[in-house]
């Protein structure tokens, strides 16, 4: 195997700037590539020349209103490179292929097994199979649970059944740069309100309930992997807090998470939304008390970050929809203080997880980090 040189290294360096510039700007001209890295005019030629011919840029003719010859830009070829995105769950895997663009091609779905890991696999082998993998960017999977994103290990997967296991190393056989993220910091990462808002926070209310931070327009990462797990603050205004599985009482999971709703009101999903449609005042009574709980650690974390915004989503919101958001705000504002950024509660609804694993790995692929 030859080493690698430094005028190689300074070369592979040059392409990835190029790249990430040409990615950002869209039909941008050579000569401003040069002026916006200092490279010469022969140099960006060069760079240029080489990655058309590999197939990653392509030349785009712009129409001008004057007469001459129309100028000759600079893009991506999104259209001829693939983004493989995954989602594990504690009820099903699915797995996507998309092209670069965004568009999916193939997606496949099934229940979780009782081997996740082969099943993965299993699914990501029939993905693959009848594509080039040489114009596959990568591959991104989201996982409930705790995951150390930064050396691939899955700490915690809430009964999926991948405690322990290291993705990066058991699909690195694909050859491809593999991602591997929590959900919710899948979902942060991906959403556009990340081109809005600097500060801000995504909650995923569901059977368990997480979130991820976004502080000055990074998502907040820490030591222990365990950033965002809002699931497991303390609820200090319940006068008879549950003990809680990591071994603490009153966190709000065991207040707010849909499955101990389920069980305190002694129905599944679907009655609970039918007598809520009904405006049953036990179900109503129960979902502001729930809001309560909710609002009084939210309203903390507002105040102390001086977060611009809230995203909501999960199978609860589906369930109480706009009446949730629009109660939940009212419970925030009446906490805040007059100067708090604070603008207001958004909702994520119909998003395609494997489309968000997708648009990472061309993100990542692209923009030097």
């Amino acid at each position: 195997m030859s080493k690698i040189t430094s005028p190689d290294l300074m070369k592979i360096n040059n392409k990835r700037t190029i790249l990430e510039i040409i990615y950002k700007q869209k039909n941008i001209y050579r000569a401003q590539i040069a002026e916006m890295t200092n490279m010469s005019n022969q140099t960006i030629t060069n760079l240029v020349k080489e990655l058309i011919d590999e197939g990653m840029v392509q030349e785009v003719i712009l129409e001008k209103k004057s007469k001459g010859r129309n100028p000759i830009a600079l893009s991506i070829n999104l259209e001829g490179y693939y983004a493989i995105g995954a989602e594990i769950s504690v009820k099903k895997i699915s797995v996507g292929l998309y092209n670069a663009c965004g568009n999916i091609i193939r997606k496949e779905e099934q229940s979780l097994c009782c081997n996740p890991l082969e099943q993965l696999k299993s699914i990501v082998n029939d993905i693959v199979e009848d594509i080039d993998t040489n114009k596959v960017l990568g591959i991104a999977a989201s996982i409930e649970g705790i995951v150390d994103e930064i050396n691939g290990l899955v700490i915690k997967s809430r009964d999926i059944g991948l405690d322990g296991v290291n993705l990066l190393s058991e699909l690195e056989y694909l050859g491809i740069p593999v991602q591997i993220r929590n959900d919710v910091n899948m979902l942060a990462e991906t959403n556009a309100h990340r081109e809005k808002f600097k500060n801000y926070m995504v909650i995923k209310l569901d059977r368990g309930i997480g979130a991820a931070l976004i502080l000055n327009g990074e998502i907040l990462r820490s030591q222990n992997n365990i950033a965002g797990e809002f699931g497991h603050v303390t609820v200090f205004s319940n006068p008879e807090p549950k003990l809680c599985k990591c071994g603490k009482r009153g966190c709000l999971t065991t207040e707010a998470s849909l499955t101990v709703i389920e069980q305190n009101m002694n129905m599944d999903i679907n009655e609970i939304q039918e007598k809520y449609s009904l405006k049953d005042e036990y179900v109503t009574s129960t979902l502001k008390k729930i809001i309560g709980y909710i609002a009084e650690p939210l309203s903390n974390l507002i105040t102390v970050l001086d977060l611009n915004t809230v995203i909501l989503t999960g199978t609860i919101l589906n369930i109480f929809g706009d009446d949730f958001r629009s109660e939940m705000d009212h419970e925030i504002r009446a906490k805040l203080n007059s100067w708090a950024s604070y603008s207001g509660l958004d909702v994520l609804e119909d998003y395609d997880m494997t489309q968000c694993c997708s648009k990472c790995v061309v993100e990542h692929y692209f923009v030097i980090s």
